[in-house]
């Protein structure tokens, strides 16, 4: 099966020292081929705005996105990066778009290790997608709670940058991805 994965820096897998991020470990560990289409700093509407060019062609099976960690983010003015409105609708557009090309899944934004606000705006919109994805007929995988949860995720991400974990941190999302029932259900369609 060949999958597109679409997102910020945590799709691309940013601080991994081996390269594979969360997408490249959950592929590997299924047999599946993969295209990370990952942009570091990328937003809901960054990614609204390209995805489609970028699918076009590879004939994917799956498409895959996790969004809206940078949407969260505070700006250079104090403000929210994308208000929740926009992020909403974004996400809403990504999802009918997408799955009239492939079966498609979201995946919760992950947390910001440092940035406690950030982490809680992010955890309430994790909750808001899962709405949004079953409005849209749209498979929806939630770990943020999870993975903030996880020492493993906050210590890697703290020794790094702050928000980017190594090798661990990523295998613990690719893990609980691929123990999911939605994720497996997805994969089996």
């Amino acid at each position: 099966m060949k999958i597109g994965f679409f997102g910020d820096s945590f799709t691309a897998g940013i601080g991994d020292p081996e390269g594979k991020g969360w997408a490249g470990r959950l592929c590997d560990a299924e047999g599946h081929t993969h295209v990370n289409f990952g942009v570091p700093g990328d937003t809901s509407e960054g990614v609204m705005a390209r995805w489609q060019a970028e699918a076009e062609g590879h004939g994917f099976d799956r498409l895959v996105f996790m969004v809206g960690s940078n949407d969260a983010l505070l700006n250079e003015h104090r403000r929210v990066t994308i208000n929740e409105v926009n992020r909403l609708k974004n996400a809403k557009a990504i999802m009918v778009g997408a799955r009239a090309m492939a079966p498609t899944l979201f995946i919760s934004a992950l947390p910001v290790a440092d940035d406690g606000p950030a982490s809680g705006r992010i955890g309430d919109m994790a909750r808001q997608m899962g709405m949004i994805a079953r409005i849209n007929r749209v498979a929806y995988v939630d770990i943020c709670a999870e993975v903030a949860a996880s020492s493993v995720w906050r210590d890697e991400a703290m020794a790094n940058d702050g928000a980017h974990p190594g090798a661990g941190g990523y295998r613990l999302v690719a893990d609980l991805i691929a123990a999911n029932p939605v994720w497996q259900g997805f994969i089996q369609a």
